[in-house]
């Protein structure tokens, strides 16, 4: 019987399994570091450590990922003071190092966006990032982001990250909804046998944004408000055939419903219905 083996090398700082390690896989240049937050100065004075790659920073307990984020980094660990000074959320940081020469720009930007999609449509957890950046990757260099792509997800899983990991919940009958976007506090309840959205009294509405490409729900909203303006109270629950519908007469604009309502978990109504079906 051949046996398909791979050697994985760690290096424990300190000799601490809990603080800053160094992981290095047989045959492959890149390098993955996990960073605790509170132990980043020190991580930032190892030697030899290249520069360039992605990272993540995880709000992290023994492997359970409450929430996510992707970046790049041509300044090697010094990128996270930033994020410490700025992002709150993080307990951990890991990256993935190499050579310019290993990484060029073009692979850069090609693999942070692979990331970045990759947080976005898997696991159960929360991702920060709001952008999806679009880069032109070269066909010649598809194949250099996708094998890295590949290696740092194994890594990542090798060391208790596991980036697919599903948490599933039953959904509360009645569970409540919120708005998050420019402030308006709205509250709702989805009805998943109708496909109804109810929005709850008391939920705010922002009359300062009309709304765009339907003239009948924008006449419905103002005659409802009749002479007010400015964000308003709602009187009254209010029943709509959608949650798209329901966003859009609170906030104003459009809306996709399915991203604009999160429950208490900071999970929106698409992780909440759809993305537990899809699963089953």
């Amino acid at each position: 019987m051949i046996l398909n083996v791979t050697n994985i090398t760690m290096r424990l700082i300190d000799g601490d399994p809990e603080g800053i390690r160094l992981c290095y896989v047989e045959g492959k240049s890149l390098v993955m570091i996990i960073v605790p937050r509170d132990k980043l100065s020190q991580a930032e004075h190892l030697p030899g450590l290249p520069k360039r790659g992605v990272y993540f920073l995880l709000d992290e307990d023994h492997g359970n990922l409450s929430k996510v984020y992707a970046g790049q980094t041509v300044q090697g660990l010094s990128r996270l003071d930033l994020h410490k000074a700025k992002k709150e959320f993080w307990n951990k940081a890991v990256m993935f190092l190499d050579t310019e020469t290993n990484i060029d720009r073009d692979v850069l930007d090609g693999l942070e966006a692979k990331e970045i999609d990759y947080i976005q449509d898997h696991g159960s957890y929360v991702t920060d990032n709001i952008k999806n950046p679009k880069p032109y990757v070269s066909p010649y260099k598809e194949g250099t982001v996708n094998s890295l792509h590949e290696d740092i997800l194994f890594r990542m899983k090798a060391l208790g990250f596991d980036l697919d990991r599903q948490e599933r919940e039953p959904v509360a009958v009645g569970q409540k909804f919120h708005t998050k976007r420019n402030k308006i506090k709205a509250y709702g309840t989805y009805d998943e046998t109708t496909g109804q959205f109810t929005v709850l009294s008391g939920s705010q509405v922002d009359l300062t944004r009309p709304i765009v490409k339907n003239h009948k729900a924008e006449q419905f909203r103002a005659e409802r408000f009749s002479g007010m303006n400015g964000v308003v109270e709602l009187e009254g629950d209010l029943r709509f055939g959608s949650p798209s519908a329901a966003a859009v007469f609170c906030l104003g604009g459009s809306a996709n419903g399915w991203v604009e309502w999160f429950d208490d978990r900071d999970r929106t109504l698409n992780d909440v219905y759809r993305a537990t079906q899809l699963e089953s």
